[in-house]
């Protein structure tokens, strides 16, 4: 007779009763950047990038960038916090308040 054994716990990282909410993001900055930024955020721990539209001119240098993700309040706010902390002066990511 061969006994199979099979792990029930559940992988790390992985919270099946936490709340995972849509938020939408907002990045100002260098055209350069923006890619950078959505990746950022598309790979930060807890945070699935959900949809991103097209970048918008917003001044001679500059685009807005409009993504939504999923994820917890928490793991989204380290997300942004964290990229808003590597960004050059007069560039933002910030979460949008419908």
């Amino acid at each position: 007779m061969t006994t199979v054994a099979a792990s029930t716990a559940p992988a790390l990282g992985v919270c099946d009763a936490c709340p995972v909410t849509t938020f939408r993001i907002r990045f100002e900055g260098p055209a350069a950047l923006a890619v950078q930024v959505a990746t950022a955020l598309a790979d930060a721990d807890g945070v699935e990038l959900t949809s991103s539209q097209q970048p918008s001119i917003v001044g001679e240098n500059a685009v807005a960038l409009d993504m939504s993700v999923d994820g917890t309040p928490a793991d989204v706010e380290a997300a942004v916090s964290s990229i808003s902390d590597g960004l050059p002066a007069g560039a933002s990511i910030e979460l949008v308040d419908d």
